[in-house]
């Protein structure tokens, strides 16, 4: 964090953006927020040590160039007593916090409420931990897989989840959902109601960050550091928590990888199947047999099962060919 935006913030001259930018950079990491206390402490000693000379009516107005100069020689007289004691209360407050992880099969899904009242669906193939009671300063929950989120408002603590390939979802209260799979290169973040902060590296793999509103879908591959924004009812997003499946205009592969998350199957898909059709269609309560009718009788692709699951623990294999 750039140093004279820290000076600005502790002597009341950042605006509420910066102060934002701030309370956001400290919240993300404990060792920020050691930096941010030493600083802090620095700068209340160099107050107290200039006092007498700004009683006297010297007046002098440093530059913020110099400020930080002085405030950097008192700093380092600072870090070993406060580094050390920091360290330990942190290490203490972290002892008595129970962390929790609910893991979610493939083909699954089920409902977590948070220690601050805060729901979340998780979907299959998903892993959320959380802690059993939320610190002073902040909410953090990570995430590793599909979730819905709905945040109990809080606007004294900052809700973060923390997803693959370095990159964070912060929040007051809202409604949104997060697909970060740790194999997958995309993080796809839906937001439904309230506003979201969402953090990732950019092409230069530097941080940044995009604020989004309600009815928009962001997309961040973290490969190349590229986003995009796209306009969304959210209805297709979320239909995974009401076990509902709707393709929209989706193609073959997009269509069959909803279904393999789905219903923890696996498809071998021959070289010469085309992959322009497109599907569209809304299926509640539906088996997968009929779901694959439908594709067979919209298209030219056939099905079939390549395999039996019946005492094994092999994952079903359905061949897609023509």
């Amino acid at each position: 964090m750039n140093q004279n935006l820290l000076l600005k913030y502790i002597s009341g001259k950042a605006s509420q953006r910066e102060k934002e930018e701030v309370s956001s950079w400290m919240d993300a990491d404990a060792a920020n927020l050691k930096e941010f206390m030493s600083l802090r402490k620095s700068y209340d000693a160099f107050v107290w040590q200039d006092a007498d000379e700004l009683k006297a009516g010297q007046g002098r107005v440093l530059s913020l160039h110099v400020l930080i100069v002085k405030v950097m020689r008192i700093a380092a007289i600072f870090v070993l007593a406060f580094g050390l004691s920091y360290i330990l209360i942190q290490t203490l407050q972290k002892e008595n916090v129970e962390m929790q992880t609910v893991c979610v099969p493939a083909g699954q899904r089920t409902q977590v409420t948070l220690a601050d009242g805060t729901m979340v669906w998780v979907n299959g193939k998903s892993k959320l931990t959380f802690p059993s009671q939320f610190g002073s300063r902040m909410r953090k929950v990570k995430l590793d897989g599909e979730a819905y989120f709905e945040v109990q408002k809080d606007p004294e603590k900052q809700f973060i989840v923390v997803t693959t390939h370095q990159s964070a979802i912060k929040v007051l209260g809202t409604k949104f959902n997060v697909k970060a799979y740790k194999d997958s290169e995309e993080i796809t973040t839906t937001l439904i109601e309230g506003k979201i902060h969402f953090e990732f590296n950019n092409t230069a793999q530097k941080p940044q960050y995009i604020m989004m509103a309600p009815g928009q879908k962001l997309i961040y591959n973290s490969q190349s550091g590229r986003t995009e924004l796209y306009s969304t009812s959210g209805e297709g997003e979320l239909a995974w928590k009401d076990g509902v499946i709707v393709f929209k205009q989706a193609s073959l592969k997009d269509a069959l990888e909803i279904l393999a998350d789905r219903y923890d199957v696996e498809f071998v898909i021959r070289q010469n199947v085309p992959d322009d059709d497109l599907f569209s269609g809304t299926f509640t309560s539906r088996s997968l047999e009929q779901i694959l009718n439908y594709i067979e009788a919209s298209s030219k692709i056939r099905w079939r099962y390549l395999n039996s699951v019946q005492g094994s623990e092999e994952k079903m294999k359905i061949e897609i060919f023509i």
